[in-house]
């Protein structure tokens, strides 16, 4: 699976959060400032060829609709990113977080909580 740049992503999100739609539709959910149609059509046809998005043609209007899932999409990012900046290792990653005071204490009796889950599941 191909990495999105900025833009790509930022589309991607909202055809994500669509579920599907035509480009008004993609263009009425993005974020201002939004971005020319013009743009969002030649970044939708990236999408295509990189097979992030298909489409159905539906009169004179193409029908957008992911082919790859958010939450796919969301483990290979987060998998990059662990590789790429914490060596490799997830608990380099969840201790940045703590260094960081990003996660409550509940938030990490929650992962504790999971870890051990996960263990006994295993079992």
């Amino acid at each position: 699976m191909k990495s999105l740049t900025k833009a790509e992503e930022e589309v991607m999100l909202v055809v994500w959060d669509l579920g599907r739609g035509f480009l008004k539709d993609i263009m009425e959910h993005m974020p201002d400032p939004k971005p020319h149609s013009n743009t969002v059509a030649t970044i939708l046809k990236i999408l295509v060829e990189k097979g992030f998005v298909e489409y159905e043609v539906q009169g004179r209007n193409n029908l957008y609709k992911p082919r790859v899932s958010k939450a796919d999409y969301g483990q290979k990012s987060i998998n990059q990113l662990v590789k790429g900046y914490f060596e490799g290792s997830p608990a380099k990653l969840v201790s940045q977080f703590v260094n960081d005071n990003k996660l409550s204490q509940e938030e990490l009796e929650s992962l504790l909580q999971q870890i051990k889950n996960a263990q006994n599941n295993q079992q």
